[in-house]
């Protein structure tokens, strides 16, 4: 969990950026410390109070994480719940269907800004759907966020490793950062998970580093 008050935080302007740019698709990978660090970026947002809509592929919604991240949400739970929108998806058909008929409707209805993609290889994981039908899905899925950002919402797909790994299911990863504007991965090493932009248009690599303590479990953004 991130340990730290989101407005103490320097946020790092990789980050800056991707809270504030809107019609692009953005991919964030790797390390499954993504869940927590899609709760900063929800509450960073919701701080400047936009509303949220927050597809949850992986069952990780943590509220109280959210209020931990800033005081100022804290102080009015009620109207914090009015501003984040939450839809929950157990199987692909479920996340697939979300996506493709709802999504763009909950968009427009609650006025936000910004999508939040949680979770969304972890549906795809299931080996009691097949490989084929799993990548025919996922194109779909794809497609439609694709469409999306194109018409200038700001959609963030976080797509972190899968808990157990599935060998025949790494190629799921590249079919969804084909379709994203902008890639940032999350890896570890030595307790500190940092985060790069591996964006192939801009040729570089930009870091920070988020420490993590692996026995507590706590960590905070630097």
């Amino acid at each position: 969990q991130i340990a730290a008050d989101l407005e103490k935080i320097d946020s790092p302007a990789a980050l800056e950026e991707v809270g504030q740019d809107r019609g692009r698709l953005i991919l964030f990978r790797g390390h499954r410390g993504l869940f927590p660090l899609g709760h900063y970026l929800m509450a960073w947002r919701l701080v400047q109070e936009e509303s949220v809509i927050f597809v949850d592929g992986a069952n990780f919604f943590d509220l109280p994480l959210i209020t931990r991240l800033s005081p100022r949400l804290k102080k009015d739970a009620r109207r914090l719940l009015e501003r984040i929108q939450i839809s929950r998806a157990f199987t692909v058909h479920q996340l697939e269907a979300v996506i493709s008929e709802r999504l763009e409707g909950a968009l427009k209805k609650y006025n936000s800004r910004l999508c939040l993609i949680s979770g969304l290889l972890d549906t795809f994981s299931d080996e009691e759907v097949p490989l084929w039908k799993a990548v025919r899905i996922l194109g779909r899925v794809m497609e439609r966020l694709r469409f999306l950002a194109d018409q200038g919402h700001r959609v963030i797909v976080l797509a972190p490793d899968p808990p157990v790994p599935v060998v025949k299911r790494k190629g799921l990863v590249p079919l969804v950062a084909k379709a994203a504007d902008r890639i940032f991965t999350l890896s570890e090493a030595e307790g500190v998970l940092t985060l790069r932009d591996e964006t192939k248009a801009t040729r570089e690599t930009h870091g920070f580093s988020f420490r993590c303590d692996s026995q507590k479990k706590r960590g905070s953004l630097r």
